[in-house]
């Protein structure tokens, strides 16, 4: 099915009825979350205070692993957003790709792992560059059957014979950013609307945004949104539940290190799960618990709200209207 969210007061068109019962006029949370359901200082606070306990328990129990595995095979995109550092016009990456032989050593770790959550296919690039990438999804669903295999793309290269391949190969969701004027939608997306049918039992997910969106200052570096005076402070998930996968072959802190300013390891060096347990990660946990951002580098210039689902296994995901409505959540 393919299921589409358009910003609040966006009336969606009138031909996407075309689609019948296999598209879906969305506003569910849970399936799409706005940009404008994020980030805000009361979700910061909600974070710190419902979370940080959370995972502050399962850390002091154990040494859990990742939630989220992030593999960004290649560098590069082929779109111009203003709030994108590593957007077409600003990338100041060099351009390569992740050699298939460390994206099968990355899969056959985590198939040795018996990891059954979510492998993200993407990271700050455009995946459908890639021509592998449909020989890529299936290298992973063959090591790790029980995974959950997404893409994240714009949209400008889904044709529908290309998305019918990657489903085919293994992929479970795709979901497109359609960026323009936040209510117009892009001429490939319409294809895939029109292909509905053929498409029904696939998970595909399609969000109408703005390109000129401003959003998090991505940990200082975006384009359109300066560092603020004094830094944004407390608790943030993601060194506690994502593993992100540079181009080149480096473990970066997290999803919004789109310079690569903070390299974890390197592959090629190092097993993934000894990365995910150095003390390199370990300080980074340590000083969030602790006092939250202002000792890490990176992490005092981001304002991202910090939010990860703590039980990623539920029938539904938490969202973060769950945390601002609640004063805690379930151990």
């Amino acid at each position: 099915m393919i299921r589409i969210r358009f910003p609040r007061g966006v009336t969606p068109p009138a031909w996407l009825a075309d689609g019948g019962e296999d598209v879906q006029v969305t506003d569910d949370p849970a399936v799409i979350a706005l940009e404008e359901e994020k980030n805000t200082e009361r979700q910061r606070a909600a974070v710190d205070r419902v979370l940080r306990p959370r995972f502050e328990r399962a850390w002091s129990a154990g040494d859990p692993l990742f939630h989220l595995v992030s593999v960004e095979t290649r560098a590069g995109c082929n779109h111009n957003c203003s709030f994108c550092p590593v957007s077409r016009s600003v990338d100041p990456r060099p351009p390569g790709e992740l050699d298939l032989a460390v994206i099968e050593l990355i899969a056959r770790q985590l198939g040795e792992l018996g990891y059954d959550r979510r492998i993200a296919l993407f990271g700050n690039n455009e995946p459908l560059l890639d021509a592998r990438l449909p020989e890529i999804v299936g290298v992973f669903r063959r090591a790790c059957p029980a995974a959950e295999l997404r893409v994240l793309t714009n949209g400008i290269l889904a044709r529908t014979a290309l998305v019918a391949e990657l489903f085919e190969a293994g992929l479970s969701t795709l979901t497109i950013n359609n960026y323009t004027d936040g209510s117009r939608v892009i001429a490939p997306v319409r294809e895939l609307v029109a292909e509905a049918g053929r498409l029904r039992h696939h998970d595909i997910r399609i969000s109408v945004r703005r390109r000129t969106e401003v959003l998090t200052t991505r940990a200082g570096l975006a384009p359109n949104k300066p560092r603020p005076s004094a830094g944004p402070h407390g608790f943030c998930a993601l060194p506690f539940t994502d593993l992100h996968i540079s181009y080149t072959g480096e473990v970066n802190l997290c999803c919004f290190d789109a310079h690569g300013k903070v390299r974890m390891g390197d592959l090629a060096e190092t097993p993934l799960v000894e990365i995910w347990r150095s003390a390199l990660f370990a300080h980074h946990r340590s000083a969030l618990l602790r006092s939250g951002r202002a000792e890490l580098d990176l992490c005092r210039h981001c304002d991202f709200d910090g939010f990860r689902d703590p039980a990623p296994t539920a029938s539904r995901p938490l969202t973060r209207d769950d945390i601002l409505l609640s004063g805690s959540i379930d151990p």
